[in-house]
């Protein structure tokens, strides 16, 4: 079974989405096209990220991983690999919707449904697809070092599941509890980024290098734990701070340092192992240091400093999956390819001018320098990864993508 179309689409995906970005910071100027709202391009661009991105391509990696130690056409596989198809196919045509409706219902005949809320669903019950095909195929893996942070990320894949489907039975149930509302919103988002996230970019990076347990500075077992657990509990940081309480406050800060250590827990193991200095992963691992860094600063100075600064906030967004998660995943594509370095190093520079341009409109930025410039800097450097991307994508097309390099 032939799985390399999976990574083209969810590829084009990212393109897709990274162009909607675009789109919006052109909105910012006027330059809206037709009808479309800002916030509906926001959306749009979010969920194609998560559902045609983030989700699928480290998906498609450790299919393809496993798929190498058993039969090829293992039921069990094949059901994985119909359940990324199926998930990238509702995850399109959920970012159709949201484009041009956002979350509000579309009259079908004399019925009117959240056709965007409905196909999200139908995305995350994928997800369970996946798993329940993972857990009759995971025995085959024989315990290999990256399985226990594969399990860890797909436990949270499911975690922020519940949060998502809390939302829809409490807009049935009790639509006015906004608290709550917006607190189950940030769950999922926080169990996503922080958790989902995190643990698929630290197993693609420990099925690439070799980690013993002598580099450990700590147990494995406790910095998957630290991660595991305060991915969860973070999710108050996104939460106006008219709304937070003491406790909540207390909440964030506590799964913002579990989260920070367990991360930097990992780093330190990852580069004791002897990792070459100028290998590519340096890139991806310094910018989720720089995160973990960020993260506990955020923990222990006051909350007002970043909870009011919206630029701030969308810059931490960016370094984990723009910088992080993406920076990976286009750096295992690229081992795994004939082409030259000088294209993933185009893709890292351009993933720096977007993060260094996110820090214009921030309260970092001296007020005296602000302008409208600010405005054209983020839409120009909202293009460049599209582009980098783009020529690196049609060059690795063109060559063999098979074996890793190291």
């Amino acid at each position: 079974m032939n799985f390399q179309w999976l990574w083209h689409a969810s590829l084009a995906c990212f393109i897709v989405a990274a162009l909607t970005g675009f789109l919006y910071r052109l909105g910012m100027l006027g330059w809206v096209p037709g009808d479309l709202s800002l916030g509906n391009i926001r959306h749009a661009h979010s969920h194609l990220m998560f559902f045609g991105w983030a989700v699928p391509f480290p998906l498609y990696i450790l299919l393809n991983r496993i798929s190498s130690r058993t039969a090829p056409n293992n039921r069990w596989v094949r059901l994985m690999y119909y359940a990324i198809a199926a998930e990238l196919a509702f995850g399109i045509l959920a970012y159709l919707f949201f484009l041009f409706y956002g979350y509000r219902p579309v009259e079908i005949g004399s019925i009117a449904l959240p056709l965007s809320v409905i196909l999200s669903g139908l995305v995350m019950i994928c997800w369970y697809i996946y798993l329940w095909g993972y857990l009759y195929i995971r025995s085959t893996l024989h315990n290999t070092s990256w399985q226990a942070w594969y399990d860890g990320a797909l436990i949270m894949l499911v975690v922020s599941s519940l949060g998502a489907w809390g939302i829809a039975v409490l807009q049935a149930v009790n639509p006015t509890a906004h608290l709550l509302m917006k607190s189950l919103t940030h769950f999922f988002l926080a169990t996503f980024t922080e958790g989902w996230v995190i643990l698929a970019i630290l197993t693609v990076l420990l099925t690439k290098l070799a980690i013993n347990r002598k580099h450990w500075l700590i147990s494995e077992h406790f910095s998957l734990g630290c991660i595991a657990i305060g991915a969860p509990l973070t999710f108050p940081y996104g939460i106006s701070e008219s709304l937070l309480s003491p406790t909540l406050l207390i909440v964030a800060r506590l799964g913002g340092l579990l989260t920070a250590t367990g991360l930097l827990l990992v780093i330190y193991a990852i580069v004791s192992s002897g990792m070459k200095k100028n290998s590519i992963w340096i890139w991806p691992l310094s910018l989720l240091g720089i995160k973990a860094g960020v993260q506990i600063i955020a923990s222990v100075i006051p909350s007002s400093f970043w909870l009011s600064d919206y630029a701030l906030r969308l810059f931490y967004l960016h370094l984990l999956l723009l910088g992080g998660f993406t920076l990976t995943m286009i750096g295992w594509l690229y081992i795994r390819s004939t082409v030259s370095q000088r294209y993933f190093n185009g893709v890292v520079l351009s993933v720096f001018a977007v993060l260094f341009s996110l820090l214009l409109p921030s309260h970092i930025w001296p007020a005296a320098w602000s302008g409208l410039w600010i405005v054209y800097a983020l839409a120009i450097a909202a293009i460049l990864p599209i582009i980098t991307i783009s020529i690196m994508w049609l060059k690795i097309s063109g060559s063999r993508v098979d074996k890793d390099k190291n």
